[in-house]
């Protein structure tokens, strides 16, 4: 089997056994990145969808409380300081 490391392709079955062992070593971590790669991706959306669904959830008093403390730090910002 070929492969390929720093750009050139070597053939497997040339490797000693510990370069066969440290090939499939190799082979199985980037499988395995690939997974967890997808996984990541999977957990962010799931992260998503539930973040929305919570916040439909939330009692509106709260929500319209957090958007006024929103306006009201935002107004501070804009209003220059009087001295």
């Amino acid at each position: 089997m070929n492969f390929k490391m720093d750009n050139k392709d070597y053939d497997s079955e040339k490797l000693s056994d510990k370069g066969k062992l440290y090939l499939g070593k190799l082979q199985n971590i980037q499988a395995r990145q690939q997974q967890l790669t997808l996984e990541i991706v999977d957990i962010n959306i799931l992260q998503k969808h539930y973040s929305e669904l919570l916040k439909e959830e939330l009692p509106k008093e709260e929500v319209k409380e957090e958007v006024k403390e929103e306006v009201k730090e935002e107004v501070k910002e804009v209003k220059p300081n009087k001295k």
